[in-house]
């Protein structure tokens, strides 16, 4: 009586071919998913080139219902593989992350060997990338590139996670580093001629100075 009333658990499977269907039914999930991703990526490009849209890309990609720095990096890894020529064919099997690491890159810079004081084009290392992307993971493509852009020692970045209210984040993070990107002013230009916005990074590095500056943050 008691083993009708609590059976012994069953682990795995109980039909092996279930188990490898699910696998399957998944695995074609995954690769439709990842495929629409790039969908996204060409038609984004598309449109930007030929300026298929009013007014600048910025506000066209944020009209979309959809996350707009996604977009923005989607856009990036089409245009940046078109200018490199390379098919999609060819970089679409190693898959989103790895392409957005590679094409942070630019396409048109070159890069000086500090040995040699020899310049590469970069577009040579993206093409030798996707090439060998497949034997490479995501962290070593990710230390190259930061080679590449000459982010080492003491220029390396790092990521920093804080957790807060968020009636914090609302009223006092965002209203902070929008009145540093104000005081800092425009980076540079974009593509199409518009002023390129300081990042969240750049904003909250000025505003960490100013406390350290101020006569509160060095009592």
């Amino acid at each position: 009586m008691d083993k009708m009333l609590n059976p012994p658990a069953i682990h795995g499977p109980v039909v092996p071919g279930v188990a490898v269907q699910a696998r399957k039914e998944l695995e074609t999930v995954i690769s439709v998913a990842n495929s629409s991703m790039f969908d996204i990526a060409e038609l984004l490009h598309k449109i930007k080139k030929n300026k298929y849209h009013d007014g600048t890309f910025t506000d066209y990609l944020k009209s979309l219902n959809f996350k707009r720095r996604r977009l923005e990096y989607l856009e990036k890894m089409a245009g940046v593989m078109e200018a490199v020529g390379i098919p999609r064919t060819q970089y679409e099997p190693l898959g989103i992350s790895k392409l957005r690491e590679i094409t942070s890159l630019d396409p048109n810079g070159k890069w000086t060997d500090p040995e040699t004081k020899e310049e590469i084009p970069i577009s040579t290392f993206i093409q030798g990338f996707v090439e060998k992307g497949h034997e490479l993971s995501k962290e070593d493509i990710h230390k190259h590139v930061n080679t590449l852009k000459g982010m080492i020692g003491e220029e390396s970045m790092g990521w920093i996670h804080l957790y807060m209210k968020q009636s914090v984040i609302d009223q006092v993070v965002k209203p902070s580093l929008e009145k540093a990107k104000a005081l800092i002013g425009s980076i540079g230009k974009d593509e199409e001629g518009y002023s390129i916005d300081p990042s969240d990074g750049r904003a909250a590095e000025t505003v960490f100075v100013s406390f350290l500056t101020t006569e509160i943050g060095n009592e």
